[in-house]
């Protein structure tokens, strides 16, 4: 099985362990020796399935004291509806602007390293890299636009942006792997279509 099948089953793992043990908020979790002997599975699979759930607010990663069951549900204020559409909208306005002035080469070959990065992540099931990494992939389209108030407000999302993200990533079985999507939207905005690409931001936020 590939690293990401195995984060994947390390999740479903980690929620069933909490479950079956009844742990509540505040309560600590196993030492990561003690966890990863007793779910039968290698510490950094472990530790990688941990930041998922960290970034996702189900788990509290306290340094030099442990990881524990976070006293606070996911919840998703602004609504997922909210956040979405705020997203899409900068994400076309970018497009747009680009639409009127010329792409820098340099910069279109650090967006293309963005995907080919977030890519190789997700892939290779790093999956608290990868959210980090397609969020840069979409803040560079944005980044593309000059504009500084589209690039301050963008900056502004992530951090929830990023939450959601995370908690899309434990519906493993839902989860869409928008890969095609994404490398469809570099072609897109490299090729000068924009209209295309603004038609490829609505579907990723849709999907």
């Amino acid at each position: 099985m590939n690293s990401r099948g195995l984060v994947n089953q390390t999740i479903t793992a980690l929620i069933n362990y909490i479950e079956e043990n009844q742990l509540t908020a505040g309560q600590k979790l196993p030492k990561e020796t003690d966890l990863a002997k007793e779910l039968e599975i290698g510490r950094s699979t472990l530790r990688e399935a941990v930041k998922i759930l960290s970034f996702s607010n189900v788990l509290d990663v306290r340094q030099g004291a442990g990881t524990f069951i976070n006293n606070e549900p996911f919840s998703q204020s602004p609504s997922v509806e909210q956040l979405l559409t705020a997203r899409e909208m900068l994400e076309k306005q970018a497009v747009e602007q680009l639409a009127k002035q010329e792409c820098d080469v340099a910069e279109l070959i650090q967006l293309k390293e963005a995907l080919f990065e977030r890519n190789r992540l997700l892939q290779e099931g790093q999956f608290s890299d990868y959210i980090t990494s397609d969020l840069n992939f979409h803040m560079k389209i944005v980044s593309l636009s000059k504009n500084p108030f589209l690039i301050k407000w963008y900056n502004e999302l992530l951090p929830d942006l990023k939450l959601f993200l995370s908690s899309q990533m434990l519906k493993l079985k839902d989860y869409q792997d928008n890969t095609i999507l994404h490398n469809e939207l570099y072609e897109a905005i490299v090729d000068g279509n924009y209209d295309k690409a603004a038609l490829l931001i609505s579907k990723n936020n849709h999907s």
